[in-house]
């Protein structure tokens, strides 16, 4: 598992956030955005758009084969 605390810092609109889903679903691996008071699968669309927001601190959770690539991935996408 590995695991990053960050905070968003772009202005994620939908646009972004479907790119962000997209992305996901391209791995093999979970994928998990927890924040203060919600975890979201980011592979959901719907769960993305419900909670994430910009200056949101996160940490970001990627469990699987392509764990490494994944969560390097994720960083790039959110910062």
């Amino acid at each position: 598992m590995r695991v990053k605390d960050m905070k968003i810092t772009r202005h994620l609109t939908v646009e972004k956030l479907i790119k962000i889903a997209e992305t996901a679903n391209k791995f093999e691996s979970d994928i998990y955005i927890v924040g203060n008071s919600f975890r979201v699968d980011a592979k959901s669309l719907m769960g993305l758009l419900a909670t994430l927001r910009q200056e949101t601190d996160v940490t970001i959770m990627t469990k699987g084969e392509d764990e490494e690539e994944a969560i390097k991935e994720f960083i790039k996408l959110l910062l």
